[in-house]
């Protein structure tokens, strides 16, 4: 992309202090620990060296036994991921599997798992990728449909912008209105101008709708200090809250929408814009 974005790796989201069981502790004291310090999985040593993992639904406080031997997993390759994986890579991962161990000198450095995707560098690199969609959303609507207010944007979505508008006019730092749009807006009119969404590469509205609205809802909660994966133990289709897998596709949808946009010569400058999440509550901005 042409300007330069965030870039989170799987050695910032993963927790670096992590603590391990010994292979002989009782099954029903593992799933003790694991409860009671909210650990979704822990690497297993015998005496200093690491030799497989639990995770938190292979035990049970009912489990009798005096060591983890029929409890725990293997510590192979297929569950090491590297420090440097990119975001995109480290999603893909997740996918097919909750947790994933980095490793060094013979030793588990990190344990990276799907709540991790709901720490700050997370946080940072969506955002950072959401601003960067509104400046060519927003350059796309000023070329494609300027006089947008004629679209089905509500009159407290006017208002709400014209507010903002008159503010940066007195501090004398005022960009067209349109730049004082809520991401909410923005999709209201590219969704409503056929123009717009098939720039996006939209095949229907319909799909303009559903993709872009994702975009929203993703852009709030990461806006408000929301969770970004709100069920981190399935994948299935009917599974309620966004998934690791929602949260994967949401991201291809922006990384394609901004890559149809700047095929088609839409490509923001890297002039600062006042594209911040608006002071107070908003929360469907």
């Amino acid at each position: 992309m042409p300007r330069d974005l965030y870039d989170c790796t799987a050695a910032e989201l993963a927790t670096h202090s992590v603590e391990h069981l010994q292979r002989d502790t009782p099954p029903h004291i593992a799933a003790e620990w694991l409860a009671e310090n909210g650990y979704d999985a822990a690497p297993i040593y015998s005496d200093d060296d690491p030799v497989g993992f639990i995770h938190k639904d292979d035990v049970t406080t009912d489990d009798d036994g005096d060591t983890l031997d029929a409890h725990l997993t293997p510590l192979t390759i297929d569950h090491l991921i590297s420090g440097d994986t990119q975001f995109t890579d480290v999603l893909s991962a997740l996918i097919e599997q909750p947790v994933y161990f980095l490793g060094g000198h013979n030793h588990v450095t990190g344990i990276l798992t799907r709540a991790d995707l709901n720490t700050a560098p997370a946080r940072i690199y969506l955002f950072d990728r959401i601003t960067y969609l509104e400046e060519h959303l927003r350059e796309l609507i000023l070329d494609t449909k300027p006089d947008w207010k004629t679209t089905p944007v509500t009159a407290a979505e006017l208002d709400d912008i014209e507010a903002r508008y008159e503010d940066a006019q007195a501090a004398n730092v005022a960009l067209d209105e349109l730049h004082y749009a809520q991401f909410s807006t923005l999709e209201t009119i590219v969704t409503s101008v056929e123009a717009c969404w098939e720039a996006c590469e939209f095949s229907t509205k319909g799909a303009a709708d559903t993709r872009l609205h994702e975009i929203t809802e993703l852009r709030n909660d990461v806006a408000h200090a929301n969770l970004l994966v709100e069920n981190t133990d399935s994948n299935d289709f009917l599974t309620t809250g966004r998934t690791t897998e929602n949260l994967h596709n949401t991201l291809e949808t922006i990384n394609n929408v901004l890559t149809a946009l700047q095929d088609h010569g839409y490509n923001p400058s890297t002039t600062p814009t006042d594209t911040s999440p608006t002071p107070g509550p908003h929360p469907h901005s």
